[in-house]
């Protein structure tokens, strides 16, 4: 940043200062050039000349305080107007009052601050960033992180798992998942995000330069990090440091030692590779499994009532169901590995247990067999479903509804949707005549007078049953089918063209 040329005022008894604007530009102020300090004009003038800045108001009265560097630091200020009035951006000291010794030390320290910001100034605020985040990475601790972020990751993941709870040497394993709270600490002291990208990517990036001390401090709320730059060893440090060599060492030992507790525990082992078996066997199945899934999901969609078929009639279509839910290792990873043994997900341990029972049924023609069996099952209890829908009158209060009536009435919630209120819906119902109802030809409807032996609070109960039993939802003005509902009336809808 340079300072406009026709800025700086001169006077002849102060010939080792320049006299800048504040405010807005007073018209009468005069330009002149001062000593060269090449490095401190350069960052303050560019390429004309001047002194020491010292602000100004329009009646050429001294602004009795020292502006900060940082003022001038990447800022563009427009050559019309004069440098805005920011009191956070002046030191603090009334210099009027500093006696000649005082003033000469409060320059000398300011002027490191000025100095300093000379030096950065020719690279960008985003440059800085950029190269800061770079040495954020060469952190030992943060490399360290990046070397091992598999294990670290693993370690967190293993010492939650449930998995734990059916090994062997519970105290073993008890000390251990103890001492992961030491051994962590250096990793739980920035967020994973933070590790992982530190200021890449983030918009409130804040940077402090501290000319005194010639560092520069970046911060960022949003991922709880801050790091200090020093500029002269091109080197960052963290708010809180570790031994990183000690936190190396602990990180080895915590893997080694677990892995130690796994090899210990080979019955569980044989039980996850079983299960693993498991996982590679049904992958050859997906499609066939998929379908039975999709035709228990239409299961639900004939059923009146919440009852459950055949995950809880069929042991070994449960089971599978069980073990697809179940998240296994990548195959590519070492067994018994800390690695591996984390990436275990058990929505319930006890399915290892399980495995034993299905033996017999591991076999892929076997696995055919079983699968074909519950598909047919399950199609025949969709065409039971289907026609007891058909057959079987549904009791909505105390008023029975057959299909042509059930028809009926899902036609009307279909064709109204959500243009009409509760109240038309009721009116309709009881097959009261008004004459929006008429102008609207709403009474031409066949569901028009289909509850008029009800009573209107009736009706209003049975639009709610019909809600209960999921067949319609409430609008905000009037109703609308749910899937459910609309799948039940296209199979009456069918039923009807076939008669």
């Amino acid at each position: 940043m340079t300072l406009p040329e026709n800025w700086p005022v001169d006077f002849i008894a102060y010939n080792h200062l320049t006299f800048l604007p504040l405010g807005r530009k007073n018209k009468s102020i005069r330009s002149l050039s001062q000593e060269d300090i090449v490095l401190f004009q350069t960052f303050l003038y560019g390429s004309h000349r001047g002194g020491f800045p010292v602000a100004i108001d329009k009646n050429e009265d001294v602004y009795p305080h020292f502006w900060k560097p940082t003022s001038f630091l990447w800022k563009e200020y427009n050559k019309n107007r004069g440098i805005p009035i920011y009191h956070d951006e002046f030191y603090s000291q009334d210099f009027t009052v500093l006696t000649k010794n005082e003033l000469e030390n409060y320059l000398e320290s300011i002027m490191k601050d000025y100095m300093f910001c000379a030096r950065i100034h020719d690279s960008s605020k985003e440059e800085w960033i950029q190269h800061i985040n770079k040495c954020f990475f060469k952190h030992p601790l943060i490399s360290l992180y990046h070397r091992n972020a598999d294990v670290i990751e693993a370690i967190e993941q293993s010492k939650k798992s449930p998995l734990l709870f059916i090994m062997k040497n519970p105290e073993q394993i008890a000390f251990w998942r103890n001492r992961i709270e030491i051994i962590m600490r250096p990793f739980r002291s920035l967020s994973y995000t933070a590790f992982e990208r530190g200021f890449s990517d983030t918009e409130d990036t804040v940077l402090t330069v501290h000319g005194e001390n010639e560092i520069i401090r970046l911060t960022s709320e949003n991922r709880g990090l801050a790091v200090t730059y020093d500029v002269t060893n091109d080197a960052i440090s963290l708010d809180d440091e570790y031994n990183v060599v000690l936190a190396a060492k602990r990180l080895a030992t915590t893997q080694r030692q677990f892995e130690e507790i796994i090899d210990e525990n080979e019955e569980v082992i044989q039980k996850l590779l079983v299960f693993f078996k498991w996982k590679s066997l049904l992958k050859h199945y997906e499609v066939h499994i998929k379908a039975i899934q999709d035709k228990l999901c239409s299961l639900t969609t004939y059923q009146l009532n919440q009852r459950q078929f055949l995950q809880e009639n069929d042991p070994f279509l449960s089971f599978i169901q069980k073990v697809l839910q179940v998240k296994t290792p990548n195959a590519n990873l070492e067994v018994g590995s800390i690695q591996w043994f984390s990436q275990w997900d058990f929505p319930d341990v006890t399915l290892l247990q399980e495995t034993n029972k299905f033996t017999c049924c591991m076999d892929p023609n076997e696995i055919e067999k079983k699968l074909t069996e519950i598909s047919a099952k399950i199609e025949n209890e969709l065409h039971k479903q289907r026609q007891d829908l058909l057959s079987t009158p549904l009791k909505i209060g105390q008023t029975t509804f057959d299909s042509n009536q059930m028809l009926q009435l899902l036609t009307l919630i279909d064709a109204l949707k959500n243009t009409e209120t509760q109240q038309i819906y009721v009116q309709i119902l009881e097959g009261v005549s008004t004459n929006s109802i008429r102008q609207k030809e709403l009474d031409k409807i066949p569901a028009f007078g289909l509850l008029n032996s009800v009573k209107r609070k009736r009706i209003v109960t049975y639009l709610q049953e019909l809600q209960n039993y999921q067949l319609l939802k409430k609008e905000k003005k009037g109703f609308s089918l749910t899937p459910k509902g609309e799948a039940i009336r296209r199979l009456f809808e069918e039923e009807s063209r076939r008669i």
